[in-house]
């Protein structure tokens, strides 16, 4: 009797080994990618904290920018643990875009469409999702070598400053431009249970880069949005989004 219970201990044990070294199987989402904002600065003035002009633009059902989050996630996924399983998932659902941090914030005002969110990988056979969304934080942009930037930003989108004033030092000479833009990404990804919704962990990311658009005294007249054509735009907020999955993946699944 003693060493069959032994011994029915001992496949237990043995199970729970086996079950825990199981590769994960992450389904991978992201809902950063339907809109993108441009904030303009404006000096503060009184009490008003953020003066700043915002104007956010709808990408309809572009889904550019979510694919590229959901490929450099499962790319940096298959760099830490290239043993998991990973099952992409593309969705152009307007009110999920719109819920997209709300849905975890406040689960219990959000029901419809959490429940709605885990049709997405119904029979799929997931232990967890990878979440990517917008992180709306306080402006903290590269900026030559300091940060920079007032108010708020969110997401994917460009901050410009018409009145700052940059010096770029060469050889012999210096020149002075007037007018930065600067395309950002903040992007929050999550750990998530796959059955149960709960967030295991989260990983908040900001990334940032400057552009002056003036080359010499002849280009002052130049309006900082024309610092880069329309494709251009695009290059730079893939390259930002791709980057901060790239460095979010290794934190948001150390063990």
């Amino acid at each position: 009797m003693k060493k069959s219970l032994l011994l029915a201990a001992a496949l237990l044990l043995s199970n729970a080994a086996h079950a825990a070294e199981a590769p994960r199987k992450y389904g991978i989402l992201s809902l950063v990618g339907d809109s993108i904002s441009t904030i303009t600065y404006v000096p503060e003035t009184g009490t008003k904290l953020d003066a700043n002009d915002k104007q956010v633009y709808s990408l309809g059902d572009n889904t550019f920018f979510d694919e590229a989050a959901i490929r450099a996630t499962s790319a940096a996924i298959q760099a830490t643990q290239p043993e998991a399983g990973r099952f992409l998932m593309l969705t152009t659902d307007a009110e999920l875009h719109k819920a997209q941090n709300t849905m975890f914030d406040e689960p219990s005002s959000n029901q419809a469409n959490r429940d709605f969110l885990k049709t997405l990988w119904k029979d799929k056979g997931l232990t967890h999702v990878i979440l990517v969304t917008k992180y709306r934080a306080d402006t903290d942009l590269k900026f030559m070598h300091e940060s920079g930037g007032t108010g708020k930003i969110e997401g994917l989108g460009f901050y410009m400053d018409n009145l700052v004033e940059v010096v770029a030092h060469k050889e012999k000479s210096s020149e002075s431009t007037q007018g930065v833009l600067m395309p950002f990404a903040y992007i929050k990804l999550r750990l998530i249970d796959a059955d149960t919704l709960a967030v295991q962990r989260e990983v908040r990311l900001k990334q940032s880069e400057l552009v002056t658009y003036a080359q010499n005294a002849e280009d002052r007249n130049v309006r900082t949005w024309a610092a880069l054509s329309a494709k251009e735009k695009s290059d730079y907020l893939d390259h930002l989004l791709r980057q901060a999955v790239t460095e979010g993946i290794p934190r948001l699944l150390k063990p």
